[in-house]
């Protein structure tokens, strides 16, 4: 949403998202057949996952999707998203996609500029594929759906626990999850729904998605979330770490440059200047005096001006000065070919 929006402007896009929700719940799940089986068409998906009873947008180019989707709603029906596992394949058989894909609504596309869609698709069960009955212009598939059925026990209750304790950790330290994602999750009864839920909340790896959904028992799907949540906890107490000490190390440098700034300010106020830069010119003036040869010299300048660029309280200053004083003193009984030398190999510090 674009930060100068109106309050105006802000409620009409909400209303207008929260319409094209609502459509997409009076589009009727497809009906079993006697084999208990549905036939819809197919929405092929390839670098993304949508898991049950969620809601995200898509971009829809021309070709087959788009031809699949204009026939589904023209005939107010769901459609199966099918994950293509096998991208290289030109023309897709069964074996190319997971054997598992997930019935879906597919809400009115809208048209952008650069000649794609879009649209907003809702997860509804997942379902088994069993075979393509059509491939030309566009596949269509029969499919077994999926119904989850699982008892609350003890163990299902405390991965559920677990579940939520990780996922309330993971939104407190990435900033892109929002607080409520959390409340809602505390909302959800079933496991399998949770599960779903915050594997589309959080930005797992594309592999892992497709297993998530591939796991048709809520608990083991649960287990691997938990698996997956504590692997990612991990990945971001780091960042956070790192984070705070490169803001520590930020906040120092910002107080020291403070402090040095004030007392520039009082010593320019008691007439004294700065005492540090009133060094580091003298230095120079004495580099140009001091007749070095050009080897000599363009060290001595390289150092005084990495001093030019230090706190002066700083420890390498001692040890960076009496190296540029050697130089200074020292040059006048060396030959050319020693301080050559042993400038190449100048003091540790």
């Amino acid at each position: 949403m674009k930060e100068n929006w109106s309050d105006s402007d802000a409620e009409e896009f909400a209303n207008h998202l929260h319409q094209r929700t609502e459509e997409l719940y009076n589009i009727p799940d497809a009906e079993p057949d006697d084999e208990g089986l549905i036939e819809c068409s197919a929405f092929i998906m390839q670098d993304m996952v949508i898991f049950p009873r969620m809601i995200s947008p898509v971009f829809i180019l021309p070709g087959p999707n788009m031809v699949a989707v204009l026939d589904a709603q023209a005939n107010d029906e769901t459609m199966i998203a099918m994950f293509l596992q096998n991208p290289d394949a030109e023309v897709p058989t069964l074996e190319d996609f997971l054997p598992i894909g997930v019935e879906i609504a597919v809400g009115r596309l809208l048209s952008l500029s650069d000649g794609k869609s879009s649209a907003l698709i809702q997860g509804r069960r997942r379902v088994e594929i069993v075979e393509i009955v059509q491939d030309d212009p566009y596949l269509r598939v029969r499919a077994r759906p999926i119904y989850e059925s699982i008892e609350v026990n003890r163990e299902i209750d405390a991965l559920m626990r677990t579940s939520r304790d990780l996922f309330e950790k993971c939104v407190q330290l990435d900033r892109s999850l929002p607080d409520e994602a959390h409340i809602y999750s505390l909302n959800i009864p079933e496991p399998g729904w949770l599960a779903d839920m915050i594997a589309t909340a959080i930005s797992f790896p594309l592999k892992e998605r497709q297993t998530l959904l591939l796991l048709a028992d809520p608990k083991e799907r649960l287990k691997r979330l938990n698996w997956l949540l504590a692997q990612e906890l991990d990945v971001l107490q780091l960042e956070d770490e790192i984070q705070s000490k490169v803001q520590n190390e930020v906040d120092r440098s910002q107080r020291e440059f403070y402090l040095r700034e004030q007392m520039k300010a009082i010593q320019t106020e008691l007439g004294e200047g700065d005492i540090w830069m009133r060094d580091i010119a003298e230095l120079r003036e004495r580099i140009e005096k001091a007749g070095l040869p050009e080897e000599a010299r363009k060290v001595a300048e390289k150092e005084v001006e990495r001093l030019a660029q230090m706190p002066s309280m700083a420890p390498e200053v001692g040890i960076i000065r009496t190296y540029v004083e050697w130089i200074l003193e020292n040059y006048p009984g060396i030959s050319k070919l020693k301080i050559i030398s042993t400038l190449n190999t100048p003091p540790k510090y």
